[in-house]
């Protein structure tokens, strides 16, 4: 029993990765209000969004703790989540991989049974909505799948950046799906660091790169490829001139052993 619960917390869990109180049942209208109109979307991304709006397994709103850098040096680490998987990884903080696959599409696993994608629909100042989908495999339950719909809010607080979520979940496995409103009961707080763990990876990725930018950036140069080096350069301006920090590129570089970000 113990596995089955925490392969369903895991599911449900996932954001890219990734997925207050518990709502069930349906949200006010058929369309969430802070995104365009349902036509302006594809059909199967606006179905996908109808249903997690209006038949989500369960809602969760969380807070994190402010991060300690400033909003715009934490987007960066929101927008740029392959690096930040990647440098959290390298800080020993997490085992997620995640992969640009182009127009704000991303593929995100954890090293180990859970996987998924997902696409950035909306980015606009601090927030950011994003739909994803996810499976799990385990012993108990198999495969379970699920999809999200999350807000994230960010905003400035003297300087660190506030943290919220709000995530709509379905799960769809039928068994799974029946049980996890009394997981989240007996379970909450344990779902709400699931779901606050993107926070705090780019959280701890930011903070590194703002507290130590020549170690960050001689680690991104050996961690990620020409292509990607040359995406990013807009991004992480601070590392637009590698004669500042060539000898901790040598000193990374000897020591990289990760596969580099493409």
């Amino acid at each position: 029993m113990a596995k089955s619960r925490t392969a369903l917390i895991t599911l449900c869990a996932m954001a890219l990765a990734a997925l207050a109180a518990t709502s069930v049942g349906s949200a006010p209208g058929d369309w969430p209000p802070f995104l365009r109109e349902s036509d302006d979307y594809p059909a199967p991304i606006a179905k996908a969004i109808t249903r997690l709006w209006t038949d989500a397994t369960f809602t969760r709103t969380v807070s994190a703790a402010p991060a300690p850098v400033p909003l715009p040096s934490y987007l960066r680490f929101v927008d740029a989540p392959d690096v930040t998987a990647a440098a959290a990884r390298h800080l020993g903080l997490t085992t997620y991989n995640v992969k640009v696959l182009g127009g704000d599409w991303y593929e995100a696993d954890d090293g180990n049974r859970t996987r998924g994608v997902y696409h950035v629909l909306v980015r606009d100042g601090g927030r950011r909505i994003v739909l994803s989908w996810g499976t799990h495999h385990g012993s108990i339950f198999g495969t379970i799948g699920g999809s999200a719909l999350t807000r994230l809010e960010l905003g400035d607080d003297a300087g660190r950046v506030t943290q919220r979520l709000v995530v709509n979940v379905i799960v769809d496995n039928g068994l799974a799906a029946s049980v996890a409103r009394p997981i989240l009961l007996l379970f909450g707080g344990f779902v709400d660091r699931k779901l606050t763990e993107a926070f705090r990876t780019a959280a701890a990725a930011a903070a590194w790169a703002h507290a130590k930018p020549e170690e960050f950036c001689a680690w991104l140069s050996g961690a990620v490829t020409d292509r990607r080096r040359a995406e990013l350069r807009g991004v992480f301006d601070e590392c637009a001139h590698p004669e500042r920090y060539q000898g901790a590129v040598l000193s990374q570089r000897s020591t990289r052993s990760s596969p580099r970000i493409q």
